[in-house]
């Protein structure tokens, strides 16, 4: 039983790159090894703050416009199923403001519709949707068309997680 053990532990040491307890020459040759640097200080973790999950509705097609409108307006939104001929079927987003998100985007698109101007939307920096705009929306809702199942659950989506990241936010307002 010792052999079995002794003859398993020499193999172990040969397999794992070691040299043999039987080699004559290890007094001849050192092996020198070094061990990685290392540091006991903790890493400097840069400070940065993540974006807040935002829809921004801004005029034109540039990321770098100024946002008219944000989700903090969006009070609700749905996904519909728009029939397009018998066998074919399209989806879109509609996306409901409040009050004063209504007056915002109707100003909003009676300027771009003078100017057959385009307002985009966007979530944080991607952008989900880019429309011209061919006459004032003044009912108060957006509609994002043309889209497949998976883009507009996707669209949704995202939609309802700002809504829901507003207002998890403002959870706590009024509690002592």
């Amino acid at each position: 039983m010792k052999k079995k053990a002794f003859a398993a532990m020499a193999a172990a040491l040969l397999l794992t790159g070691c040299s043999s307890p039987f080699d004559k020459n290890d007094a001849e040759e050192t092996a020198v090894t070094t061990a990685p640097v290392t540091t006991t200080e903790a890493p400097e973790i840069p400070t940065m703050t993540l974006p807040q999950k935002m829809i921004y509705l801004r005029m034109g097609e540039d990321e770098s416009a100024e946002p008219f409108l944000t989700s903090d307006h969006i009070v609700d939104c749905s996904m519909e199923i728009m029939p397009d001929q018998p066998d074919n079927s399209t989806y879109v987003v509609d996306i409901f403001f409040d009050e004063e998100g209504k007056e915002i985007f109707a100003k909003k698109t009676e300027e771009a519709a003078a100017n057959n101007g385009v307002i985009s939307i966007w979530y944080n920096e991607y952008v989900i949707s880019i429309a011209t705009v061919e006459a004032p929306i003044t009912d108060g809702s957006a509609v994002i068309s043309n889209l497949d199942m998976n883009s507009a659950a996707k669209i949704a989506g995202w939609i309802y997680e700002c809504i829901n990241a507003k207002d998890s936010n403002n959870s706590n307002e009024g509690e002592q």
